[in-house]
Order: C-alpha cells, then sequence, then structure tokens
C-alpha cells in the first residue's frame, strides 16, 4: 500500500532535508547515492517493480526471462534516483555548469518558431531528465517557459516540486486540468507550452495511438490546438549520454495534416507517440516503465466479466 493510499503526505522537512543532503554532495556522490536510492526503491516498490516488468517484457517479448531484463528494471530505477538526486541540486548547478553539461541540438527549431509570432507548441516525455532540459532550454530563449502538469496526488510533493520548477528551473507550472484557457493566453503572446504526452487518458480526454506495439490512450489536447490554430508540435527530448552529461534534441516539428479533424488530431497524436517510441528505444532505461501507460482499454479489446 502507498502512502496515498493510507492517507499519508511526506513531511516538508523531510523533503527538504533530502534536497540539502544532495547539495552538500559532490555532484559524482550524489549521482552515486541517488543511484543506490534507486536500488533500495526497487526492493520496497513491489507493485511498481512488477508493473515494470510486466511492461519491459510486453515491449522487448525477445528478452522474456534473460538476464537482459533484470538488468535494465535495475538501470530503470537507478536512472530515475539520478534524476532525482539532480532535479534536487538544481540549487546549486551554476548557469555554466549547466551550458557546458547539457548540450543541445536543434535550437533552431523553437526560435524559427518564436520569429513566426505564434507561440511553441512542444511536447516531451518523462525521458531522460524532463526537468533539466527544461532547465537548459531557459537559458537560451528570451521567453519564459510554461509546462503543462498533471497534479501529484500527495500535496506535498506537488508543492515542493512546484516550487523548486518555478524558482530554480527556469519554468511556470500550469495545471492540465485548468490549462487551455492559460495556454491559448501564452501562445497569443508567443510564450512557450511544453506538456508531456506519455501518461495513460482516459477514453474521452485522448485517442489510442501504436507505442511498442499496444494501444496506448494518449492525451490530444495538444494535438487539437495544434490542428486548430496552426502550430506544428515540437518534439523535445533530453536523454543522459555519461554519468554526467546530458543531450537535450529539439525537432523536427511534425507537420500539421491536411485531414478532416477527428483524422488529423489522430494522426498527429500518433506521430508524436512514435517520437516518443524512438526516443526510447534509444535508451529505454531512461523511460518511466512504472507508469501504468497502457492502463485504459479499448472498448472493444475488453472482456465482459
Amino acid at each position: 500500500m502507498d502512502t496515498e493510499e493510507r492517507g499519508i503526505r511526506i513531511p516538508f522537512f523531510l523533503l527538504n532535508g533530502l534536497a540539502s543532503f544532495f547539495q552538500r554532495l559532490s555532484h559524482e556522490n550524489a549521482l552515486k547515492a541517488g543511484s543506490r536510492i534507486g536500488d533500495l526503491l526497487r526492493v520496497v516498490m513491489k507493485s511498481k517493480v512488477e508493473l515494470t516488468r510486466t511492461n519491459l517484457e510486453k515491449a522487448f517479448p525477445e528478452l522474456v526471462g534473460t538476464e537482459e531484463i533484470r538488468s535494465l528494471e535495475r538501470e530503470i530505477f537507478r536512472h530515475f534516483g539520478k534524476v532525482g538526486a539532480e532535479f534536487l541540486r538544481f540549487p546549486v548547478l551554476s548557469d555554466d555548469w549547466i551550458r557546458q553539461h547539457v548540450s543541445v541540438a536543434g535550437l533552431h527549431y523553437m526560435n524559427d518558431l518564436l520569429g513566426q509570432g505564434r507561440g511553441v507548441l512542444a511536447y516531451s516525455a518523462h525521458f531522460g531528465n524532463w526537468e533539466l532540459a527544461i532547465k537548459r532550454l531557459a537559458l537560451e530563449v528570451p521567453t519564459q517557459i510554461h509546462v503543462v502538469i498533471r497534479r501529484i496526488k500527495d500535496t506535498n510533493v506537488h508543492s515542493f516540486i512546484k516550487t523548486y520548477r518555478e524558482r530554480y528551473g527556469g519554468a511556470i507550472s500550469i495545471l492540465q486540468d485548468h490549462s487551455a484557457v492559460s495556454i491559448l493566453k501564452i501562445l497569443k503572446k508567443n510564450g512557450i507550452i511544453v506538456g508531456v504526452l506519455d501518461q495513460n487518458s482516459s477514453v474521452d480526454e485522448g485517442v489510442f495511438s501504436p507505442f511498442f506495439g499496444r494501444p496506448a490512450a494518449t492525451y490530444t489536447s495538444l494535438s487539437r490546438i495544434s490542428l486548430k490554430y496552426g502550430i506544428p508540435l515540437l518534439p523535445v527530448f533530453d536523454a543522459r549520454v555519461s554519468e554526467e552529461s546530458h543531450q537535450v534534441t529539439l525537432g523536427p516539428t511534425l507537420e500539421i495534416p491536411d485531414l478532416p479533424e477527428s483524422d488529423a488530431i489522430q494522426h498527429l497524436t500518433d506521430q508524436a507517440t512514435a517520437r516518443i517510441e524512438e526516443a526510447v528505444r534509444e535508451h529505454p532505461e531512461q523511460w518511466i516503465w512504472m507508469h501504468n501507460r497502457w492502463k485504459t482499454v479499448p472498448p472493444e479489446n475488453r472482456t465482459s466479466s
């Protein structure tokens, strides 16, 4: 049973204490500690481990029962331990350090969109260190970056992460359930919006797009805005390329198809999901396999009880 099921919130003093611990370490040692925390979480979070293994086996059936899939499982939890360590160290990572350790490719795609004056409608995934990607891009663009987020169940963790992101991560948060009007206002001011498109949606909020050979319910809000206002979707992905170094890659933009509305939305969402899968296949240890991405089942695939 997780903390939310028991109505428990992580106290702020523990969150701040953990952040202080990582900030006092060297970056090398902080990543090592984060990796060890990942190992610990893999031991105690049994249900997440089982979901991770199930998702990996369905995505890579050729690896079922092999040591490779068990190694991949370990590296996934270690990776996200390191992501947490990096995020908590944001206050002590200088702009120069960020520039030296996080390279950027394809920035011209974002600059071209800003030059058109209609704003930037970007999407990413829970892959690599997406928060670090935003922090890096904030050093390069003259416009405030806004990220569309979902509410975290633990309200203390939600508030802590939101505060850290806005104080040290270069981005302002917009709650997904109140985002439509805010997004349009920001785009009209030639602002930058970044959302994530790798979370399970309900049938009413999305469409089913192929993801590792399985239909995955995917939010269509960004695709709908792209189609309605003629703003191409811009992929933005980060990947860890060495222990302390990252590569942020932007673009190419997704072309808006000349199709009927429902077909165009499906096409754009499929394209966006396919780009995410390409990135994950290149670095499978860096995606959030413990998320129940395929939770929503297409109505035609449901079995009656």
